[in-house]
C-alpha cells in the first residue's frame, strides 16, 4: 500500500477518536449582500505539529460553495487539498504526502468561498467532523471554534396582501391601512406607491420616503375615492429595496350609488289621520319607483291620498290596498327623472287605529333608473320610522250604587270617570237603557289625559222598590268605545217614627210625644218601649192629636221592662201623608230617680197601610232623657217650662225680686249670666218646644246652683 493511501485511511479510521488539548481550528466569519460571494477562513492554533486536517461543515440552503476556491495559506509545505460537497455538507481535506508538518503555530490555514442566497440571516458555520494527525500519521486530539455567515439585506412583510373597502358609496372617501415590517437586517427603504391604472380612485396620504429598520414597522394608508358604480380590482406596488419581490397589494372595492327611500315618522291621536311623508336622496336619476306597504293593524290607508311632491316631472301614481297590502306604482312614460337629489318624494294619509305606536316599512322597495341604457331597480336602501299613536284610556268603576233614597227626593250619585291615556278623552253620548236617568253635565265633555271628570247620575222617579239600569258611556277610547256601569239602587216612601222624652226631676213622671213623618196613608202602628223599669211603669195614660183621630190605641206589657203599643182602625181610618205628633204617653215614677242621663229603646217599629204592607223606612230608635236637680228654664222649679218661667227671667232682667227663683235654670245658655240670650231661649221652648242656637247645645252642661231670694220690685 502507498504510504499516501495509508494516510487516508487511517484518517478514516480513526476519525473522532481521542483529544488533546492544544490544537484549535477556527473557523471564520463572512457577511455580505444577497448573491455575493464570501470568502471563509480557516485558522488554526497547535501546539502539536500537524500535517494533515480534515474538517466537515454542514451548509444551510442559502449557502452554496463555490467549487475550487479553496486556497491554502503560507503556512502549507507543499501540501495538497480537496473540498466538496456532500448530503449538504462541505468536505474539506489538507495533507501531505510526506507527513510534513504545517508551518507555525498559529494562524490562517486555508480559505473557501461562499455564494449567499437571498434571504436575510445569519448561518453558523459549524464542525461537524474535525480530524488532525502528526508527522507519524497518528490522530492527535483538537477541537473547533464555529463560524458565521451573514446575508445582509431588507426584507418587507405586510399585514395583508389585499385591502377589500367593500361595499361603499361613491362620492365619499375611505381609507384603510396597512403595515409593513422589516424582517430583514438591514434597514427597509419604502420611497413610494405605484398604482397601477392613472388616473386612479386610490392615493395616500403617507409621506415617502419611510426608513424602516430591522425589526421595526410602519403604517401606509390608501384612500379611496370612487366616483362611478363598478366592481373594481386593482393593484398598488410598494416601492421599496426589499429583497423580496412580493411587494404588489390588490385593492378591491364595489362602489355603488346612494338612493335611499325614507319613510318619515309622524305622531297623531287614535281615530285621527296623519300625513306620512317619505323622502328620496338619489345619486342617480330615478324616474320611478314601486312600493309596497304590509299595513299593521293599526294603520288603514287614505284612498286616493297618495300624492307626489314638487320633484314629479310629469309621473303618473296609482295605489291600490288588496288584503292589507298597499302597492303604489310611479313612472313616467318618457322616462323623465325627478328633479333634485335630495328631498320629499310624496305623502299619504293614514287614519290611525288603536292605541299602540307602530312601524311603518316598506316591503318591496324599486327606485327605477335608466344606467348604460339599461332599466335597473338602483335602491341601495330604505328606511321605515315610527308612526306614533297616542289615545285616550277610559277608567271608571263597572258598578254605581246609588244608594237608598226616599220618592221625595232625586236619587242623585256621582261617577268619576278617569283618562289613564296620553291623549284627551271625549265623551261624546251617555246612554240609560231604563227611562228616567240622566247625568247633569253636558255632552259631549273631555278629560285631558291623566286627569278624571265627576259625572253626576239623577234618577228622579217616585216609584217604590229596588230599581237597576245599564249606563252606557261612549268615547273616543279606540280599543273601549263602550264601557258599561251597572247602576244599582233603591227608592222607599219616607215613612218614620219620632220619640221625645221630656226631661224631669228625680220624682216626675216622663211624658214622651210621638210623631209621624209620612208620606203614605198609615192606618196602623206598632211598637215596642223598652225602659227603665228599676224607675218607671207604664201607665193607661195615652192621650192622641187631631192626627190620630179616629184611631184605637192598646197597650201592651211583653216583657219585664218591655211595653208594646198599637194603633189600629176599625173602620179603615187612616193618618193621611203628612208630620206632626200623634199622641202623648206617660211612664210612671216609681222612686225618686238618681240624677243622670237615660235611655227608651223603641224597636219593633211598623207603619202599616191598607193593604197590610209595612212601610217604616227607618230602623230601630234611641231617646235620651236627662234626670236633673232642676229642670232647665224651669225657673220657679214646678216641674213645667212655661209662662211663669218666662216672666220670671224677664222681671230678673229688669232688676225685680223674685221668690222662689232658681239661677241655674235660668241661666240656659250656661254663661254665668242671666241675660237676653236667655230670655229669647226660653221664649224658643215655650213656643217651638226646644231651645235654639248654638247656646241651647250646653244646657246639658249646666251646674246646678242654689235658689236665690232677693227683695223685688213689683212684678210684671
Amino acid at each position: 500500500m502507498k504510504r499516501s493511501s495509508y494516510i487516508i485511511l487511517a484518517l478514516l479510521l480513526y476519525f473522532g477518536m481521542g483529544a488533546r488539548a492544544g490544537n484549535v481550528v477556527t473557523i471564520g466569519t463572512a457577511s455580505g449582500a444577497p448573491g455575493e460571494e464570501v470568502t471563509v477562513s480557516v485558522s488554526m492554533t497547535n501546539t502539536d505539529d500537524v500535517a494533515a486536517l480534515q474538517v466537515s461543515i454542514p451548509l444551510n440552503d442559502e449557502l452554496t460553495f463555490v467549487n475550487g476556491s479553496v486556497i491554502l495559506s503560507s503556512r502549507s509545505s507543499g501540501h495538497n487539498v480537496t473540498a466538496g460537497v456532500k448530503d449538504g455538507t462541505l468536505n474539506i481535506m489538507l495533507y501531505d504526502i510526506n507527513f510534513t508538518a504545517l508551518t507555525g503555530n498559529e494562524g490562517e490555514v486555508l480559505s473557501f468561498r461562499l455564494k449567499l442566497g437571498n434571504q436575510p440571516a445569519t448561518i453558523a458555520l459549524t464542525s461537524s467532523k474535525l480530524i488532525l494527525t502528526d508527522t507519524s500519521g497518528e490522530i492527535v486530539a483538537g477541537s473547533a471554534q464555529n463560524g458565521s455567515v451573514s446575508i445582509r439585506c431588507a426584507k418587507a412583510q405586510y399585514s395583508s396582501m389585499t385591502i377589500d373597502f367593500g361595499s361603499v358609496p361613491i362620492r365619499s372617501t375611505y381609507t384603510r391601512t396597512f403595515t409593513v415590517t422589516n424582517v430583514g437586517n438591514e434597514p427597509l427603504e419604502v420611497t413610494g406607491l405605484q398604482f397601477n391604472n392613472y388616473p386612479t380612485d386610490f392615493s395616500s396620504t403617507t409621506q415617502f420616503p419611510i426608513t424602516i429598520n430591522a425589526g421595526g414597522s410602519a403604517s401606509i394608508n390608501i384612500t379611496y375615492a370612487p366616483q362611478e358604480r363598478g366592481k373594481i380590482n386593482e393593484t398598488v406596488k410598494v416601492v421599496c429595496n426589499s429583497i423580496s419581490k412580493l411587494n404588489n397589494i390588490t385593492l378591491k372595492a364595489q362602489p355603488f350609488a346612494v338612493n335611499e327611500l325614507h319613510v318619515q315618522p309622524a305622531s297623531g291621536i287614535a281615530d285621527e289621520v296623519v300625513t306620512v311623508a317619505m323622502t328620496m336622496n338619489n345619486m342617480d336619476a330615478v324616474s320611478g319607483f314601486q312600493l309596497e306597504f304590509t299595513l299593521p293593524s293599526e294603520l288603514e290607508f287614505v284612498a286616493n291620498s297618495f300624492q307626489l311632491s314638487d320633484r314629479k316631472q310629469g309621473h303618473t301614481i296609482v295605489s291600490s290596498v288588496s288584503n292589507g297590502v298597499l302597492r303604489i306604482i310611479c313612472y313616467s312614460s318618457p322616462d323623465t327623472p325627478f328633479s333634485g337629489e335630495d328631498g320629499e318624494l310624496a305623502t299619504m294619509q293614514l287614519k290611525l287605529k288603536g292605541r299602540n305606536s307602530t312601524t311603518l316599512k316598506a316591503s318591496k322597495c324599486l327606485l327605477t333608473a335608466t344606467i348604460d341604457n339599461q332599466v335597473m331597480n338602483v335602491c341601495s336602501a330604505d328606511y321605515g320610522a315610527t308612526i306614533t299613536i297616542r289615545s285616550p284610556r277610559i277608567s271608571a268603576s263597572s258598578t254605581l250604587s246609588m244608594g237608598a233614597t226616599p220618592v221625595t227626593e232625586d236619587a242623585v250619585k256621582a261617577l268619576t270617570v278617569s283618562n289613564d291615556g296620553n291623549a284627551p278623552l271625549t265623551i261624546n253620548r251617555i246612554v240609560f237603557e231604563k227611562e228616567g236617568f240622566c247625568i247633569q253635565e253636558s255632552l259631549p265633555l273631555t278629560i285631558a289625559s291623566s286627569s278624571s271628570q265627576t259625572f253626576t247620575v239623577v234618577y228622579p222617579s217616585t216609584e217604590e222598590g229596588d230599581y237597576a239600569t245599564t249606563m252606557q258611556i261612549y268615547s273616543n277610547d279606540p280599543e273601549q268605545r263602550l264601557w258599561n256601569v251597572n247602576v244599582t239602587g233603591n227608592r222607599f216612601a219616607p215613612n218614620y217614627l219620632s220619640f221625645t222624652a221630656k226631661d224631669v226631676l228625680s220624682t216626675q213622671d216622663l211624658s214622651i210625644d210621638v210623631a209621624m213623618s209620612n208620606y203614605d196613608a198609615i192606618n196602623g202602628i206598632q211598637f215596642d218601649v223598652e225602659y227603665p223599669s228599676d224607675f218607671y211603669e207604664p201607665t193607661n195614660e195615652l192621650v192622641t192629636t187631631a192626627r190620630a183621630a179616629g184611631l184605637s190605641v192598646s197597650q201592651r206589657s211583653i216583657s219585664a221592662n218591655t211595653v208594646r203599643y198599637f194603633f189600629y182602625s176599625l173602620s179603615d181610618t187612616e193618618i193621611a201623608a203628612g208630620e206632626g205628633k200623634i199622641f202623648t204617653f206617660k211612664l210612671q215614677n216609681k222612686a225618686n230617680v238618681p240624677v243622670g242621663q237615660y235611655n227608651l229603646h223603641i224597636t219593633n217599629i211598623k207603619l202599616g197601610t191598607a193593604d197590610m204592607v209595612n212601610k217604616y223606612a227607618g230602623t230601630d230608635l234611641t231617646s235620651t232623657f236627662n234626670i236633673a236637680d232642676f229642670l232647665l228654664g224651669d225657673v220657679n222649679s214646678d216641674g213645667e217650662v212655661d209662662a211663669v218661667d218666662f216672666n220670671m227671667i224677664a222681671n230678673k232682667i229688669l232688676g225685680y225680686h223674685q221668690d222662689n227663683f232658681n239661677r241655674a235654670a235660668a241661666d240656659i245658655n250656661g254663661d254665668n249670666e242671666v241675660d237676653a240670650i236667655d230670655f229669647n231661649m226660653i221664649a224658643n221652648k215655650i213656643l217651638y218646644g226646644s231651645f235654639s242656637g248654638e247656646q241651647g247645645s250646653k244646657m246639658n252642661k249646666k251646674k246646678t246652683e242654689t235658689t236665690e231670694s232677693e227683695d223685688s220690685k213689683e212684678p210684671m
